[in-house]
């Protein structure tokens, strides 16, 4: 096996009609031990970092007679989770290998109803209404026209948001196979590939941040978030200086079916809110009691995270469906996982609030 960066993007014998080679992502060559080939990283279904754990690499027509190709250990992961065992034949004959058990244990599991609280009118979501709650559950807004803000039409694509933010805009990616970064990916080519009919991967983008874009200059968050934000509300606007200031504020997200997103928590003690533009997101929601504090953390901490799923460890797992217009309100500390059934873009956003940060440092 070996890897290398070409001056001009070439073709391998993969690359699909429609797949623009002039991504950064097809600079990643794997070449056959056995007929030594040369294939594009992205066409195999193999990330930069996993090339790097590949002892023998054997192509689709030479593992059928050779076997598949062999491996010096677990790949390097930016996420720092346990690496799921791949069964790279599978790969090799383009079929999803890991992915296959999210799929099926979404479709098998026996998830909790949704028992969470449906809001019909937005203008009852107030700063007070939140603060005088009985309950740290999240709730859904069905009818968002009364949280007072702004939103790009649903009929905005990944194409108009690419010319938007700026096509070459580096974009963060990731391999929902191994839950992975992939580097190298623009607004350019992120949007080829989300609107190509022929997707070798299932990839996602869920940490664009977009509040000092021409795209994000058009949105304006519930006007409840603004009232609530800690760091809206206190953080000295003489501090606000790029590269310090953190930017969590309003994110575009851009899923395509089969998109999976496996079990966090946000950070920094935060709610989160998801208003879906279009299409359709499944979120499995489980409660932040002490209890599942600790399996969440002895599953995160796990080499065998990547191949367990957490939902059937813990006793409740809520299963909450979203369509479009849709506004999905988690406060901090719950424990959630995504999953995409169709192709899907929201605009949401992290924020702090009292209570939370209160509960979360213990006073």
């Amino acid at each position: 096996m070996s890897s290398s960066e070409t001056d001009e993007p070439q073709e391998c014998p993969l690359c699909c009609d429609d797949a623009p080679i002039e991504l950064p992502a097809y600079e990643t060559w794997l070449q056959c031990d056995l007929c030594e080939e040369w294939y594009h990283g992205i066409c195999v279904g193999i990330s930069a970092s996993e090339c790097e754990c590949i002892d023998k690499y054997h192509c689709r027509k030479c593992a059928e007679k050779h076997g598949p190709s062999s491996y010096k250990g677990p790949a390097l992961r930016r996420s720092g989770r346990g690496h799921a065992d791949v069964d790279y034949n599978k790969l090799n004959e383009g079929q999803p290998a890991t992915f296959n058990q999210y799929l099926l244990r979404l479709e098998s599991g026996e998830f909790a109803e949704d028992e969470f609280e449906h809001i019909d009118d937005g203008s009852t979501v107030t700063a007070e209404w939140i603060r005088s709650r009985d309950t740290n559950d999240p709730f859904i807004v069905e009818n968002a026209a009364g949280l007072d803000m702004a939103m790009p039409d649903p009929s905005v694509t990944v194409s108009d948001i690419a010319a938007a933010i700026g096509k070459d805009t580096a974009v963060s990616v990731m391999d929902v196979l191994t839950q992975d970064e992939l580097s190298g990916w623009t607004m350019g080519s992120w949007a080829d590939y989300f609107h190509s009919t022929n997707r070798r991967r299932v990839l996602n983008v869920i940490s664009m941040e977009v509040s000092d874009t021409a795209f994000g200059a058009n949105i304006r968050r519930p006007r409840v978030v603004d009232e609530l934000d800690l760091v809206e509300k206190y953080w000295p606007e003489s501090k606000r200086k790029p590269q310090k200031f953190p930017r969590v504020k309003t994110y575009c997200l851009m899923s395509v079916a089969n998109a999976y997103t496996d079990f966090h928590v946000d950070f920094s003690a935060t709610w989160v809110y998801y208003h879906v533009l279009s299409g359709e997101k499944v979120f499995y929601l489980v409660p932040p009691t002490p209890s599942n504090m600790r399996k969440y953390e002895a599953w995160s901490k796990s080499p065998e995270q990547a191949v367990t799923f957490f939902a059937e460890s813990v006793r409740h797992c809520f299963e909450v469906r979203l369509v479009a217009g849709h506004t999905l309100f988690i406060p901090a500390g719950w424990i959630h996982a995504v999953f995409t059934p169709v192709d899907t873009i929201v605009v949401g956003g992290n924020f702090m609030v009292m209570q939370s940060l209160n509960a979360h440092i213990g006073t």
